[in-house]
C-alpha cells in the first residue's frame, strides 16, 4: 500500500498544533501576557498557517 507524499507532514503539523493548544489551555489565566504565553500564541498561529497552506495545496492538487 502506497502512502501519499506529504500526508505525514500534515499529521505532524496537526499533532504539534494540538499539543500547543492543550499546553496553552493549561496555563493560568491573568491579565498580563507573559513571554511564554506570547510564544504559545505565536506558535499556534504559525502552525495553523502551515496546516492551512498544506490543506490548500492538497485541494488544489486534487482539483487539477
Amino acid at each position: 500500500m502506497q502512502k501519499k507524499p506529504g500526508v505525514a507532514r500534515k499529521v505532524v503539523i496537526a499533532v504539534i498544533l494540538l499539543i500547543t493548544v492543550v499546553n496553552y489551555s493549561r496555563l493560568d489565566g491573568n491579565e498580563n501576557i507573559r513571554s511564554i504565553q506570547f510564544l504559545y500564541i505565536f506558535v499556534m498561529g504559525a502552525l495553523s498557517a502551515l496546516l492551512i497552506n498544506e490543506l490548500v495545496t492538497l485541494f488544489r492538487a486534487k482539483r487539477n
